[in-house]
Order: C-alpha cells, then sequence, then structure tokens
C-alpha cells in the first residue's frame, strides 16, 4: 500500500511538471534565459520528477523509509511551486488566461512551497541519512530549528494578500519582515547543523554506512559549491540571474535524488574519496576568493572613488585574496581530508609527514616510535608495532599508543605484519592490530609496504648505531672491569706486602734482632763453656730464623710445587700448618700439568682453605680436559673469592659456588703460559 501512494505522487508529479512545461512554453521560449536560468527548466523539473520518483523506489524496497517519503515529497510540492510559478508569471507579467487575483495567489502557493520549504526539507534529508534515524536523541533540536525557520517565513507570507501577490515584488509589512528576518536564519542554522551531523556521521561511520554516506555528502558539497558559484557571480554582475550563475545550482539539484537513491538502495559504484577531498578544498577556496574578491572590491572603490580603472582594481583584489590564502591552505586541505578519509585521513600524507621526519636519521629510541604512529595513523589501527633487529642483540621494539597514552598494554602479537627488507636481509618488521569487526583492505597493505620500504634505509642506518652502540658499551664494561682488576691487583699487592711484612718481623726479625749485641759480647768474652753454649745459643736461633724465612718463600711459591708437583705441595703445604683438610687426588689427577694450570689451582685451594677451615675436604680430578677442584666445608664468610676468581680466570677457568657451599674450580688443562712477545 505503501508503495502505491508513493507511485501514485511520482505519477501526479510528472503531470504536474509537463503541466509546467505546457505553461512555461506558453508565453516564452523554453530554451530563453528567462526559463532556463530564473525558472531552471529542464534541470529543476527533471529533479522534482527524480526526487518522486527516486523515493517512491526506496519506499517500494523499504515502506517506511524516511527519505522515501521526503524525497517524493519534495517532488511532489516541489512540482506544484513550479507550475504556480509559471502560470503567476503569465497572467501577471505576458497577460495569461485567469484574473489577477488568480495570478497572484498562484504566485503566493508557488512562494509558500517553494525554495524555503526545499532548505527545510534538505536539512532533514541530511540530519536522518542515510539510515531514516536521527545521529541521537539532541539532534532533533535541529529539525526542529529548521521548521521553526520555514513556519517564520511562511508567516510572513500570511501577513500579504494572496490575490494582490506579486512573486517578483514582494512588499511586506513590519510584522512580515520581523518574521521573514527570524525565518530563514533559522533555515540556515538547520542546513549548518545537518552538516555537522553528516560530518561526524562520517568520521565515525565504517563500512556500508560510510559508502552511503559519501555520496550522500557528495551531493551536498555540489550543492554548497553551486550556492557560491551564484552568489559570485550575481556579485560580479549587479544582482541579475543569468545562466551561468544558475545552471550549476540547477544540475546539483538534479543529481541530489540521484545520488540519495544511489547511497540508499547501492552504495558500491565509485570510489569518491578523492572526488569529495577535492571538491571540499574547491569549495571553501571558492567561497574565500569569493568574499575575498567582494570585500576588497567594494572597499578599494569606496576608497579610491573611480581613480582606479575596473582591470586593475580587479587584479590587486584577486592578487591579495591569493596572498592571503596561502597560510589556510594548508588548515583546508587537512580539513578536507578528515572528511573525505575520515580517521585515515589522507593516508599518503601520513608518508609525507613520516618522510619530513626522517630528514635527520633519527636514533632507534627516537626512529622506532615514529614508524609505528606512522604506520598506525596511516591504516587507523587500534595498536601497531615497530621492531628492528640488531645482529647479537634482542631485538628493539616500540608500540604505538603507548601505555601513556591511554592505551592498555598488550603482549600479544600484532594481526598483520609486514617486514622490512634491504637487499636480502630483514632489518625488522612493522605490525598492526586493528579494530574489532575491521581488516586491512588491500589498499592499506600496499600502504604498510610502502612504509617498509621508505623505512629500510633508516632502519639499516638504526641497526648499524645500535650495534655500535652495544660495541662502545662493551668496551667500556671492559674497560671498567680491566680498571676495577688493576684495582684488586694493587690491593691484594699491598696486602701481600703487609703480610709479608708482618710475618717477617714476628718470626725472623725476633731471631735477630739481638744477634749483633750478642755477638759483639762473645767477641770479648773468655773462652770456655760459656763461650760455646752462647755460640750454640746463637746457631740455633739462625737455623730457626732461616727455616721461617723457609716457610715464608714457600707460601710464596713453593719451589716443591714446581719440582714435585701439584699433589705433593699441597699435602706438604696442609700437613706443616698442621690443618684437618682432606685431600683426595683422583688418578688422573695425580700427575703434572701445565704450570700455570698447578699454581692456579694451589693458590685457590691455599685461599679457600686459609683460615676457619676445619674439616674441609678438596677433591681433584680431570673431567673432558679440566681439572676440577672441588673445595668443601671451607670458612666462605673468611675467604677472598675475588681474588680466587681473578687467578682462575687468569688460567682460562671459571668458578662456581653453590648455595650448599661447594666451590668449584674448573680450569683447561692445555691451558700453558702465555705467549710472550
Amino acid at each position: 500500500m505503501y508503495a502505491r501512494v508513493a507511485w501514485v505522487l511520482t505519477a501526479l508529479t510528472v503531470l504536474i511538471a509537463g503541466a509546467d512545461v505546457w505553461v512555461t512554453s506558453a508565453y516564452r521560449p523554453l530554451l530563453s534565459e528567462e526559463a532556463v536560468a530564473v525558472h531552471g527548466f529542464p534541470f529543476v523539473t527533471a529533479a522534482v520528477v527524480g526526487c518522486s520518483a527516486m523515493g517512491a523506489l526506496i519506499v517500494a524496497r523499504w515502506a517506511q523509509h524516511p527519505i522515501g517519503w521526503l524525497l517524493c515529497l519534495i517532488g511532489f510540492l516541489s512540482a506544484i511551486s513550479l507550475l504556480t510559478e509559471a502560470y503567476s508569471v503569465w497572467v501577471v507579467t505576458a497577460d495569461g488566461p485567469g484574473s489577477r487575483s488568480l495570478g497572484g495567489i498562484s504566485g503566493w502557493i508557488a512562494a509558500l512551497l517553494g525554495g524555503q520549504l526545499s532548505l527545510a526539507a534538505l536539512a532533514i534529508l541530511f540530519l536522518v541519512a542515510p539510515d531514516g534515524r536521527l545521529l541521537s536523541r539532541r539532534w532533533r533540536a535541529a529539525a526542529v530549528v529548521a521548521l521553526v525557520g520555514y513556519v517564520g517565513y511562511a508567516g510572513s507570507l500570511l501577513t500579504l494578500s494572496p490575490t494582490e501577490f506579486d512573486i517578483d515584488r514582494q512588499e511586506v509589512g513590519p510584522l512580515g519582515s520581523l518574521l521573514s528576518v527570524l525565518g530563514l536564519p533559522f533555515i540556515a542554522a538547520g542546513l549548518v547543523a545537518a552538516m555537522v551531523s553528516m560530518v561526524l556521521r562520517l568520521r565515525r561511520s565504517r563500512g556500508v554506512p560510510r559508502q552511503q554516506l559519501r555520496l550522500i555528502a557528495l551531493s551536498a558539497v555540489f550543492i554548497a559549491l553551486s550556492f557560491v558559484h551564484l552568489i559570485v557571480v550575481q556579485l560580479s554582475n549587479g544582482g541579475r540571474q543569468t545562466w551561468i550563475s544558475s545552471l550549476p545550482l540547477f544540475v546539483s539539484y538534479f543529481c541530489l535524488p540521484l545520488l540519495f537513491a544511489v547511497a540508499v538502495l547501492r552504495y558500491r559504484l565509485f570510489d569518491l574519496d578523492l572526488i569529495i577531498n577535492r571538491a571540499v578544498v574547491l569549495a571553501l577556496g571558492t567561497i574565500f576568493a569569493g568574499i575575498g574578491y567582494t570585500a576588497l572590491v567594494l572597499a578599494v572603490a569606496s576608497l579610491l572613488n573611480t581613480q582606479t580603472s575596473g582591470f586593475w582594481l580587479s587584479l590587486l583584489a584577486t592578487a591579495l585574496v591569493a596572498l592571503a590564502f596561502q597560510p589556510l591552505r594548508q588548515r583546508v586541505v587537512r580539513l578536507a581530508n578528515r572528511l573525505a578519509y575520515g580517521d585515515r585521513a589522507l593516508p599518503y600524507e601520513a608518508l609525507s609527514d613520516y618522510s619530513r621526519r626522517l630528514t635527520e636519521p633519527p636514533s632507534p629510541n627516537a626512529l622506532l616510535p615514529a614508524v609505528a604512529e606512522a604506520a598506525g595513523r596511516a591504516v587507523s589501527a587500534r595498536s601497531s608495532t615497530a621492531v628492528l633487529q640488531v645482529p647479537g642483540l634482542v631485538g628493539i621494539s616500540d608500540v604505538w599508543p603507548g601505555p601513556a597514552d591511554g592505551a592498555p598494554d598488550s603482549d600479544g602479537a600484532p594481526e598483520y605484519e609486514v617486514p622490512v627488507r634491504q637487499g636480502g636481509d630483514t632489518l625488522g618488521s612493522i605490525g598492526v592490530t586493528m579494530p574489532k569487526g575491521r581488516g586491512l583492505r588491500p589498499a592499506d597493505e600496499q600502504l604498510l609496504r610502502d612504509l617498509a620500504d621508505q623505512t629500510a634505509l633508516a632502519f639499516r642506518n638504526a641497526a648499524m648505531e645500535a650495534e655500535l652502540a652495544e660495541h662502545v658499551a662493551a668496551l667500556d664494561r671492559t674497560t671498567e672491569a680491566l680498571a676495577e682488576s688493576r684495582r684488586r691487583i694493587i690491593a691484594a699487592d699491598d696486602a701481600a706486602r703487609r703480610r709479608l711484612e708482618s710475618a717477617i718481623s714476628r718470626d725472623v726479625l725476633s731471631h735477630l734482632q739481638l744477634m749483633p749485641e750478642r755477638l759483639s759480647r762473645l767477641s770479648v768474652a773468655k773462652s770456655g763453656s760459656t763461650a760455646t753454649d752462647e755460640l750454640e745459643q746463637l746457631v740455633d736461633e739462625t737455623n730457626a730464623a732461616l727455616e721461617s724465612l723457609r716457610v715464608l718463600t714457600q707460601g710464596l711459591f713453593p719451589t716443591q710445587l714446581a719440582r714435585a708437583g701439584l699433589a705433593r705441595a699441597l699435602s706438604s703445604h696442609l700437613a706443616r700448618n698442621g690443618q684437618a683438610v682432606t685431600v683426595h687426588f683422583e688418578p688422573s689427577a695425580d700427575r703434572r700439568f701445565p704450570a700455570r694450570v698447578e699454581a692456579a689451582a694451589y693458590f685457590a685451594c691455599i685461599e679457600a682453605v686459609r683460615a676457619g677451615s676445619m674439616g674441609a675436604r678438596i677433591d681433584l680430578r680431570v673431567v673432558a680436559a679440566e681439572l676440577v677442584v672441588q673445595i668443601r666445608g671451607h670458612a666462605r664468610d673468611r675467604i677472598d673469592v675475588q681474588a680466587i676468581v681473578d687467578r682462575v680466570e687468569a688460567a682460562g677457568g671459571r668458578l662456581s659456588l653453590d648455595e650448599a657451599g661447594l666451590l668449584s674450580v674448573s680450569i683447561p688443562v692445555d691451558a700453558g703460559e702465555p705467549t710472550r712477545l
């Protein structure tokens, strides 16, 4: 039933439009400037028929779709306005059939159902497009504003007498002027609000709704451009409506129902991003140029009166407007990109901006965040990751947006990943994770590949810089280790000197300090048994001093170690010092080793059981070409572990100390004396 009503309205619209053509042809040629520029034939006629027909098509598919019914009513009422306008002009200006009162009433009806009603209906159309629902409940206010504006305009017409109405000269009283002044701004405000609503929908939409909104936005851009063109041309020709000024507006009005119908019924016809983008730039540029040109021409003309010719005045105004527009051009392009591409903006503009950021080679800490951000913004990803692979190091990575930007931390791998290669080397990767319900389009994949190609050289430089920084850090660590080792060697040397001095003073000098005085007394003493006893006592003390010196020298580097080997030197030292330490040599370890290996093992054992190590045990064996020394029961808190580490590592070995107190030393048995240059 709904579809039948819509098709009946369409049929009536066609009949009324045909009657309009017949009436118009009765008093003027159809292709005259008045018929084309003022009355809008044939474009407005075709537009009203198209609105009704496209609305009927939508209603036939969705019976209660508001856009379908709005298009049907716009077409039907606009056709009535065209017919009554044509008849009124015929009667009033061309002495057509009928009384003057009938002609005035026809003109009054034409004004009531004319452009202002169509503008208010367009505001509602843009508010509910493309699904027939408002963006939210609060946008009802925008529809109410547009309707109030039309009611105000209609109220101004109600103050006039319909029988004396002249469509070309409308003289309204104070009340009518007030209503008209209030009505038109309200309609304009409703249209502006509708445009804002559509822009918000376009930015938030995805998939099918976005495809539909692009077509509707294109129709709005065409109409806006046409109005700007009409205003600019009429300002330049004294306000006269010619076919040059009116034709773009009529063509845009003709295209509007087609684009609306395509948006609702079918959306996969054209990729209109670029058209919308360039149209918005052209519209904003034209508006700026028209307003600026007109203001400058009027201002300069009023200041200079008639002293400057029209040509030079126009040339000066054009140059000034062009110069003034340049600072705004970048913002206008950015706005057009946002309207046409939504959150993605212009993808390759992101690449261009990223290229400008790479003019100075950044460090890895600055490069990876820039790459991740460029990739994420270019394809409107939920998150993005940039990974740099450096030989010999763990991969360096960065994620956008980071926790500081309000994004949650995510340890998962990205959904889509593109390798960064240069030649045959893989330098890293760029990965993105798209929002839920949205995949990566082929154009986005190509964009990521282009970004990876563009980033390859920067990744190569960053990898070399990171590798060099790691080498420098390793050299710094080595230098610090050498400095620390030097400090330990000096400290150990000082400690050894102090111990040696203390041992000599205690064990040797105690026997020798009084010897000169006693020898002096002996030289003057008489011979006899007393001298003999004194001499024997001196010999005993001298032997004790020599024995003490022998013990000290054996503690420094025992000659028995070089002469008899590790097993006998170690056993002899422990027995001489009376330490209760058990030493066990497996058959594989009871043999000679290189001097450096024996010295390292000997002094490691001596240091480990130096003091407080009663009941310790030392096991020595050869395992896989290494001399393994295991020491248990040592006084862990009294030994200098670092001194043992230094001595063992100097022989190419290693040391380990577990929680149970087992100290293990492993020294390669082929670690001979270092080569002297």
